[in-house]
């Protein structure tokens, strides 16, 4: 796109997002002066000042607020970095974790985002940012920082993105105000239109404001077509292979790219330029948003509790009125008693004289007597009471969730009813967890453009403590050559998790330490360092090294011995070594004995095993030749009884 080009698309688009959201402007910048006490509408505050009456303002309403940032200060909101493909290393997404959270706490991104969910809370968004510079002025090294956008009235964001972190948005100005003479000085060479003597504004009445000239960061998303290959191993690129492949698969995907420039209405002050990231690096954390038809209508904690707030503050100031009256009521007299005397009498209610005198009045008989004070109405005061009541029914945060004593009596009640207060307020924690996982997001998509060089850089673990690790190295394996912490190879995943900081667990730990030892002593001897480098009071770390070299060797890591004791420990080791060697040879020769003697052993069973069978052997032998003797004895039988039958034939025929 050439320069007219971008303008004209960037005043059309100014208008488009400014009209869209004039009505969510309106109320949410009259939510922030609410916020802030400025709650008498000004007519009503000057007519009654100029009666000398009372404007009370008693705030309830950043009380509301606070109870929603206090919940995203308990919440705790962590990146986590997940691998996401099968080439994704998870010593690579560690280390990004851990510099995601150094990124944090180089930006003081706790501020940032309670900041922001204050915004959000008080006038229904509120806005941060990630940028990148380089680290010094003397350094080619960029990092990555998290900056939070003071006025949420400064951004105008595209009205058809739908997204709570409006991260879908096809657009987004940042703008500021600057003086005439200003902009002439820092941009010598640039022109701002006075749209006064613009014939055809085109868009420029959002471009000027009161002799100031409006510049905005523009951020858009142009769109591209490219053409990405499947290389032989799997991998996806958008650059034509080198080497020809047979029939390689390829396709065309329609994407965008991020372009930035800074613009005034009639010209273009810097780039453009193309982003690291394809995101627009401009997050929102929005309230409770309701889609009315085609329009969108957010709204704050407070949104519905100003009506409420304003009853409050007019019924405290009439009561007050009433008592202020009751010291001041006239005095009732006739004229012929005043008269002469105007001048005491008029400051009888200023001033505390010890006598006032007056003109005896015969018509009058007795002095001047004041007239009934008004006195305070009961229903006032109801009605202030009801209006704090209805504050607390609208925003959905009760004494209970306040802080304050209610009639809840039992614990489980009062944190029932701290839970209904929560639930009605977590929108915002659900709001402020999708901004902070798109951000972590957005600086996945910054890191192998940002961090593209080898070095050496600062990272920070989930206790609290630096380390230092290398990126874009190479690492020789068996494989070859392998890339370390280079974050331009797989994919991670962004998952935002809640829970206590690390002071919390640590006090947490700290106490299940101590109880533990309660119940069992012994355990303290070996356990002393951990219990006080776990304690909460100054020079804790120092008392844990101390005691840390109070014990034995093999309790403690090799890298906190000194080098006597290393020495020693090695020489102990090499001992035991030895020991250990001896033991094997004597094991060793017990099993050659053993097997010796096994060997004997088994001759002689294999000898006892012959004789049992020449034994068995004759048992057979003997049991035969009784057989073959048995057999002789039954023929010889059989033939006897043959002959003894033929001579018992022959007798019998012989008769």
């Amino acid at each position: 796109m050439n320069k007219d080009d971008i303008l004209s698309a960037a005043r059309g688009r100014m208008s488009e997002a400014a009209e869209a959201d004039t009505d969510n402007r309106e109320k949410g910048l009259d939510d922030l002066k609410m916020a802030t006490g400025e709650q008498w509408p000004e007519n009503v505050r000057e007519e009654r000042e100029a009666d000398g009456k009372p404007c009370i303002t008693n705030n309830y309403l950043p009380q509301f607020v606070r109870q929603v940032t206090g919940d995203l200060r308990r919440m705790n909101p962590a990146i986590n970095i997940l691998p996401a493909s099968e080439n994704s290393d998870p010593e690579t997404a560690e280390t990004i974790e851990g510099l995601i959270r150094q990124i944090e706490y180089r930006s003081d991104a706790s501020t940032v985002y309670e900041q922001t969910a204050e915004s959000a809370a008080a006038s229904s968004i509120g806005w941060f940012r990630i940028l990148h510079d380089y680290e010094d002025d003397e350094s080619f090294d960029q990092e990555i920082l998290i900056k939070r956008i003071r006025n949420p009235f400064s951004v105008y964001c595209d009205p058809a993105a739908e997204e709570a972190t409006r991260s879908d948005a096809q657009y987004v100005f940042i703008t500021e105000q600057m003086k005439l003479e200003e902009f002439e000085k820092q941009f010598p060479d640039k022109s701002a239109v006075d749209v006064e003597h613009d014939g055809n504004t085109d868009g420029l009445e959002h471009w000027q404001n009161g002799g100031k000239v409006v510049v905005a960061e523009y951020y858009w998303k142009e769109p591209i077509t490219k053409t990405i290959w499947q290389m032989a191993d799997g991998s996806v690129t958008d650059k034509e292979p080198q080497i020809p492949m047979d029939s390689p698969r390829k396709r065309e995907v329609k994407t965008h790219k991020l372009m930035w420039a800074k613009i005034s209405g009639a010209d273009i002050l810097e780039g453009p330029q193309e982003q690291a990231s394809k995101s627009i690096p401009v997050i929102a954390v929005t309230g409770e948003e309701w889609h009315v038809g085609e329009d969108v209508r957010r709204s704050s904690v407070i949104r519905y509790a100003k009506g409420p707030q304003q009853l409050y503050n007019y019924h405290s100031s009439a009561s007050a009125e009433y008592v202020a009256l009751q010291p001041k009521a006239p005095y009732i007299g006739t004229v012929k008693q005043f008269t002469g005397l105007e001048s005491l009498w008029n400051e009888a209610n200023t001033k505390n004289r010890p006598y006032l005198p007056y003109n005896p009045d015969e018509k009058a008989p007795g002095a001047p007597q004041r007239a009934t004070p008004p006195v305070s109405s009961q229903g006032i005061m109801q009605e202030a009471m009801k209006a704090v009541d209805d504050m607390k029914a609208t925003t959905g945060i009760y004494d209970a969730g306040l802080g304050n004593r209610s009639n809840e009596s039992s614990g489980v009640a009062i944190r029932q009813r701290q839970m209904e207060s929560d639930v009605a307020t977590s929108i915002y924690s659900d709001n402020m967890a999708k901004a902070i996982a798109q951000c972590g997001r957005v600086i996945l998509e910054m890191l192998p453009k940002i961090y593209d060089t080898q070095r050496i850089i600062r990272i920070l673990g989930k206790d609290d403590e630096q380390k230092m690790a290398q990126i874009n190295g190479k690492v020789i394996t068996q494989e070859g050559i392998q890339p370390v912490n280079d974050f331009s190879f797989g994919k991670y995943d962004v998952r935002v998790s809640v829970g206590p900081n690390y002071s919390t667990m640590r006090q947490e730990t700290a106490e299940g330490m101590m109880n533990f030892v309660s119940a069992f002593p012994a355990a303290a001897g070996v356990t002393a360092d951990l219990i006080a480098k776990a304690q909460d009071w100054p020079n804790a770390d120092q008392f844990a090294e101390r005691l840390k070299k109070t014990l034995p060797p093999g309790i403690r890591d090799d890298d906190d011995l000194t080098p006597e004791e290393q020495q020693a420990a090695m020489q102990a080791q090499q001992a035991q070594q030895a020991q250990m060697q001896q033991q094997l040879q004597m094991q060793q020769m017990e099993m050659q004995k053993t097997q010796s003697e096994g060997v004997e052993a088994t001759a002689d069973a294999q000898k006892a095993q012959l004789e049992v069978e020449e034994k068995r052997l004759d048992i057979q032998e003997q049991q035969m030749e009784l057989a073959v003797k048995s057999g002789q004895m039954n023929e010889a039988i059989g033939q006897i009884v043959q002959q003894e039958v033929a001579r018992a034939l022959q007798s019998v025929f012989a008769q």
